[in-house]
């Protein structure tokens, strides 16, 4: 059986060059990753928040004008925490490369692997409006990387705004 996720894919995306990442390889569903990413993001100018929210369903939020993080008390293991905190931190991405961070003829296969693996996913995000359902796919699929994956990502397109 594929296991889709386990490959690396950031290599599908435009080539950028990368700086060299000084965090280790940590499980996505540990603390310590959800920390690094967590790092990252505030060495970026990111505000991360954690609160309640009310509505029904929402995990966590980008919000770009405010360049906040949030991600909601619903969380039940760091698993879920990990895959709420990528999600969010493509979005960012997303801001920091001014649009879509994988090439246009990778979609097709990212929403066929994000399909067979995670089909709830794929239903969430027919929901979204048909201009922020690319948006929607790379953060669904970027959120299944390996945390080393999704940080070499946020080096590669928000590296240039991590500070010291």
């Amino acid at each position: 059986m594929k296991r889709p996720f386990t490959r690396r894919w950031w290599h599908l995306l435009p080539l950028v060059c990368l700086a060299p990442l000084t965090a280790t390889t940590v499980r996505a569903a540990s603390w310590e990753a959800i920390d690094v990413l967590r790092n990252r993001l505030t060495q970026a100018g990111v505000t991360v928040v954690q609160r309640d929210c009310s509505r029904r369903g929402l995990q966590g939020l980008y919000h770009p004008r405010s360049d906040t993080l949030v991600i909601c008390r619903s969380h039940r293991s760091p698993a879920q925490v990990w895959d709420t905190l990528a999600h969010e931190a493509t979005h960012r991405m997303q801001r920091c490369a001014g649009g879509p961070i994988s090439n246009r003829k990778h979609h097709r296969a990212m929403y066929s692997a994000l399909a067979r693996s995670h089909p709830a996913e794929v239903r969430s995000i027919r929901v979204y409006p048909r201009q922020q359902q690319l948006a929607e796919l790379e953060a669904r699929y970027t959120a299944k990387l390996p945390p080393s994956d999704v940080l070499q990502l946020f080096e590669r397109y928000c590296g240039a705004q991590l500070s010291a």
